[in-house]
């Protein structure tokens, strides 16, 4: 079995998920077995996992030992109806959520319960208070139907001891804290009845080893695409598990060289000085294989394989002429790194001289999101830049749009410019490490610019969107100048990594 190994799988995901559903779609296309693998405890991961199409191809570590790994409804109990009729409590409906506030037959506040949805079929928690109004405890319930954990709280709601339940209601996990400094630490992590006995771990990093060791057979391979996460829980496994590091980023801060800058130290610095347990270390482009090869000349072999492919589209069909030629997007988080703000001085700029052009900014975060909506307000860009927040499926805004932007100071392979490019639409990219230069040719589909150069961002941006000829003659170059990342070629790289890890 391929395992890909994540921490977490929310509503939005970035890029690295993104990757890893794209290795998985090509796995599975050449036949070779692979499953996704998350470390943290999550009560909806399976509700994000049939959002985005993985349902039954993954699981968590605490599915693992919580002996949930398989996808089943277990029905939802009718806890309003209980709670009336059985109970005699009285129920508060809370406005503007599925919550509810539970009172005893004396009138006493004893629980607090919130649902999955409107309808009250689907339970997510419920808090438990003692009479003096102190929350005690919380019961936490898997987005599949049943009671998954329950949090035993001290004083100020810290936890004191955390119980995961199996299916069936038996305790397999108990997590045990110290409440020093107002402020809980793990203290104990204790695995209950596994193949008859219980196990003891200081943290969580040993809980992890022991569960990559536990879950290897012969032949399997643990692909681990957060290596700052789990680099150490891997070094520490038993020596036949073989594992295989993949960078999704650059191994060093966006103003350093990639020769002799730092390594991240929360990234892959750790990796990178435990080689000696990767069999192998997957990067995206070339340029960065050849960095970390002349760089680490003792390094296990460094393969480089694409994070995505090209998007096969019906290039035939597709009218060019039809696309709004001032719309523009841009596929990114809400982040700093990401540099929108960027974007939106050009914007800004170019709207004398071309008062239709729009902006569309497609991606997810909170503390940027705020201060891009602060631009937008000051300077009256409601009208031309979109917030459009993370969008699960982008194919109608990629079909619709004329051009792609990338502002970043760094990336690992930027996937968003492969998509716009598969969508035939042109990018003008900051030229960065890594994976712009090696996607767009300038002038040809795109324009490659300085990186951090506004002024230069602003001019090719004026250049593309006067002259109409030229864009179109881009959005026609584009598929044929992305042959390397076709899905069979991409595909044929993966397999052959396999093939020689045997």
């Amino acid at each position: 079995m391929n395992y890909f190994v994540d921490i977490d799988l929310g509503g939005a995901i970035t890029g690295i998920e993104k990757a890893e559903f794209n290795r998985l779609h090509l796995f599975q296309q050449a036949g070779l077995p692979a499953r996704i693998i998350y470390l943290t405890y999550k009560t909806r991961l399976h509700e994000f996992a049939k959002k985005f199409g993985v349902q039954g191809v993954s699981f968590s570590m605490y599915d693992y030992f919580q002996r949930a790994e398989a996808y089943a409804d277990f029905g939802h109990f009718d806890w309003r109806r209980y709670w009336t009729e059985t109970c005699h409590y009285q129920l508060q409906f809370i406005e503007g959520v599925a919550d509810i506030r539970i009172t005893n037959e004396n009138g006493l506040f004893i629980m607090y319960a919130s649902f999955y949805d409107q309808d009250y079929s689907r339970l997510n928690y419920v808090n438990y208070f003692d009479k003096t109004h102190v929350k005690i405890r919380r019961d936490l319930y898997d987005s599949r139907g049943f009671l998954s954990c329950t949090c035993l709280l001290a004083e100020n709601d810290l936890i004191n001891t955390e119980l995961y339940y199996d299916q069936e209601g038996k305790v397999r996990i108990v997590k045990q804290y110290l409440i020093a400094s107002g402020k809980a630490f793990l203290r104990e992590i204790t695995l209950k009845d596994f193949h008859h006995h219980d196990y003891y771990f200081g943290n969580e990093d040993e809980f992890r080893t022991f569960f990559f060791n536990s879950l290897y057979q012969a032949g399997d391979t643990f692909f681990a695409d957060r290596n700052s996460k789990m680099g150490v829980a891997f070094s520490h496994t038993k020596p036949e598990v073989r594992v295989v590091a993949v960078f999704h980023s650059t191994h060093v801060r966006a103003d350093e060289n990639p020769l002799t800058g730092s390594l991240k130290s929360g990234g892959y610095g750790y990796t990178l000085d435990h080689a000696a347990k990767i069999s192998r270390i997957v990067v995206s482009t070339e340029q960065q294989r050849l960095d970390l090869e002349q760089r680490l000349p003792d390094l296990p072999p460094v393969v480089s394989i694409p994070v995505g492919f090209a998007v096969p589209q019906p290039v035939d069909d597709v009218d060019f002429t039809q696309r709004n030629p001032h719309r523009i997007i841009c596929v990114a988080r809400y982040s700093p790194e990401k540099q929108l703000l960027h974007q939106l001085r050009a914007v800004e700029r170019l709207i004398p001289e071309f008062p239709d052009i729009e902006l569309h900014l497609l991606g997810y975060g909170g503390r940027v999101r705020v201060q891009l909506q602060q631009y937008i307000d000051a300077h009256q860009l409601k009208e031309h830049v979109f917030l459009r927040g993370f969008q699960k499926d982008l194919t109608a805004d990629y079909r619709q749009g004329a051009l792609a932007l990338m502002t970043s100071k760094e990336e690992g392979f930027s996937l968003a410019t492969l998509e716009s490019l598969s969508y035939s639409v042109p990018v003008i990219s900051y030229d960065i490490n890594y994976g712009p230069r090696e996607m767009i040719v300038n002038g040809q589909n795109g324009f490659l610019i300085p990186a951090d150069d506004q002024e230069a961002l602003y001019q090719a941006m004026r250049l593309y969107l006067g002259d109409r000829n030229l864009q179109l003659q881009m959005m026609r170059n584009c598929r044929a100048l992305l042959k390397c990342y076709s899905p069979v070629q991409v595909m044929q790289k993966w397999q052959s990594l396999v093939k020689n890890l045997k």
